[in-house]
Formats: structure tokens, C-alpha cells, sequence
């Protein structure tokens, strides 16, 4: 993609007159408060702050000593040790002497319905040695379906691998070690992914790896069926370690500043428009912010799970290939 945009770019240049114009930037001549939050329903919140650097600053240190915060719950003010829930409206206010003050507003997103999900294994191969190890691969598909509620909502995919009281690659008695594993998303088989991509950056060679949020622009107020494929997963470990082990779907509900900041930061390190804008022929990309002092993010979510159970798949796989090679 980075060869493409320079062939582009220098067959611009070629064929565009060269114009000159003189700026002034909008950019603050002093530091001022930044902060950044990520408010979850049912977790603590938790805040930084810090003060913005400008080009011309000798000092690495972004530290505030004198910075006090206040967090506000639907127009309430809140103790440190308050969880925030679905739908409320939060407001962090950040204050220093020395700098001056920054506020920031959020609402936390209501979780969105999971109406069903559906799973397979494909391409499963097993090997095991003389003493019960056991070397599963496989690949696997999920079509996880939403319920999109009503209004502009934003998203995120997420997933984890949880095995119950031992942490993946713990060493076990027998002195082999239990490890499992589902990796290697293939983004570009779920399009909701790509949304974000451009014509443009598309026929430049964008694609969407490792960008997993999205929005309700094409399902507005309908179910919505997110196609997933991990072509990298694994099972090593014998059938007498083997313990309880789940693949968890998470389907992230984000407010809007969340959604942006992302963007922002995909057009940033991928988009075209910030090296056209190198060259002169767009307006610059400036950093993505919804605090009053244009410094950090305020973002919010919600989360709803679901528990894929490896745990029989896994088993029956082991005894099927034993028996095979009995």
C-alpha cells in the first residue's frame, strides 16, 4: 500500500501546478489539561490526566501535580469508589492551578442484544505421543448475531480464551504444559469491518486488519450477523489436565467519542489524506478530541458476553483420534 501511495503521489506531483500559501495554525501557545477515560458500566472509573506538550518543549514530563478531578453522575457529584451503569450521563471536570480546567461528557451506552450465536470447527488435525500429549489444530467459524436497538450506535468486537483456575501455558504435574489458544481473525471475510475504508484508500490497498469496530449505518434498528473465521487455534495438553475452557465473544457498545478517536486514529497511520496533506493538497488531519481544552478522549461502553464451550470439542476430538490410531 505505502509503494502505491508513493507512485500516486509523485504522479501528482508531476502533472499539478505548484501553489504556495501562507498559515497560521490554530495551535494553543500555552499547555493545557488533557484527559483521557474509558468509562465502562460496572467497572470503577478511571482517569488521567496530564498537560499537552507543544513542539517547542525541552521536557518530556506531561505530569500535573496539582490536578484535582471531579466525576459527575447524571448531574450528581460521585465518590471515587462509584460504578457507572448503562445510560448514565457522566461528567469528569479537571482542574489545576497552574494549567487550568478541562471537562468532558459522556453516555454510557446501553448493552446490545446478542440474539444467537453458531459455531463449527474445520480442518481439525490431532497428534499425541506415548504419553497422553495431545496437539490439536483447527480452524473455526462464528456467525455471532446483534439486535440493533434504536438510534445511532457504534461498536466494537472483541475475545478472549478463559480456562477455569489455571492461567494458558501453566505448568502442569505431568511437566507438560496446557495452552489453548484461538487466533488469527480473518477481518476481511465480516465487510462491516471495512466500512470505514474509503473508495479511495481501498483501491490504494487498505483493508481493514486488526480493526474490529463498526457502526449501525447499514442495519439501522435490524439484526445484524458478524461472519468470523480464526484460522489459528489450538489445544496442547492431555485429556486428564484438561479443564473447563471458554471462547468468549464480547460485543462492546461505545459512545460516539470512542468510535471517532478510533477513526481518527486508522486515518491516520493508514489513510491517504494525511500524505496528501504533507504535500499540500489537503486540508491537515488534527488529532480527534471531545474535551473543552481540544486535549484527550472521553469514551464510554457497555459489554455483552457470550461462552463458547471448547470443552466437550476438545474431548471428543482426543478420544476420536485415539481410538483412530487404537
Amino acid at each position: 500500500m505505502a509503494f502505491l501511495k508513493k507512485i500516486f503521489l509523485f504522479l501528482l506531483l508531476s502533472i499539478l501546478t505548484a501553489c504556495e500559501e501562507t498559515f497560521t495554525p490554530g495551535m494553543p501557545h500555552a499547555a493545557v489539561l488533557c484527559v483521557n477515560s474509558l468509562v465502562t458500566a460496572g467497572e470503577p472509573i478511571e482517569v488521567s490526566v496530564s498537560k499537552s506538550r507543544l513542539y517547542t518543549d525541552t521536557s518530556d514530563d506531561s505530569g500535573v501535580k496539582d490536578a484535582t478531578v471531579n466525576i459527575y453522575a447524571n448531574g450528581q457529584l460521585q465518590l471515587a469508589s462509584y460504578i457507572p451503569k448503562e445510560g448514565d450521563e457522566i461528567r469528569i471536570v479537571a482542574q489545576s492551578k497552574s494549567i487550568g480546567s478541562v471537562h468532558a461528557e459522556v453516555t454510557v451506552p446501553n448493552e446490545v442484544p446478542i440474539e444467537k450465536v453458531k459455531w463449527e470447527a474445520s480442518d481439525v488435525s490431532s497428534w499425541s505421543n506415548e504419553h497422553g500429549y495431545n496437539d490439536i489444530r483447527f480452524r473455526l467459524r462464528v456467525k455471532l448475531t446483534i439486535a440493533d436497538p434504536v438510534g445511532e450506535n457504534y461498536y466494537k468486537f472483541s475475545s478472549r480464551i478463559e480456562m477455569s483456575d489455571l492461567e494458558q501455558d501453566d505448568e502442569l504435574d505431568s511437566g507438560q504444559s496446557l495452552s489453548i489458544g484461538v487466533s488469527d481473525l480473518q477481518y476481511d471475510m465480516e465487510p462491516i469491518f471495512s466500512e470505514h475504508i474509503g473508495i479511495f484508500e481501498s483501491i490504494m490497498g487498505g483493508d481493514a486488519y486488526g480493526f474490529t469496530f463498526f457502526t449501525d449505518r447499514q442495519f439501522s434498528e435490524k439484526a445484524y450477523t458478524l461472519n468470523l473465521q480464526f484460522n489459528n487455534c489450538w489445544f496442547r495438553g492431555s485429556l486428564d489436565d484438561l479443564l473447563d475452557c471458554d471462547f468468549i465473544l464480547v460485543i462492546h457498545s461505545i459512545s460516539p467519542s470512542y468510535y471517532n478517536w478510533v477513526n481518527y486514529v486508522w486515518q491516520r497511520d493508514n489513510g491517504t489524506l494525511t500524505e496528501f496533506s504533507d504535500y499540500g493538497f489537503g486540508e491537515p488531519i488534527w488529532g480527534y478530541s471531545n474535551c473543552t481544552s481540544g486535549a484527550g478522549v472521553v469514551a464510554a461502553q457497555s459489554k455483552n458476553e457470550y461462552h463458547i464451550d471448547l470443552t466437550d470439542f476438545i474431548k471428543e476430538t482426543i478420544i476420536t483420534h485415539n481410538d483412530d490410531n487404537q
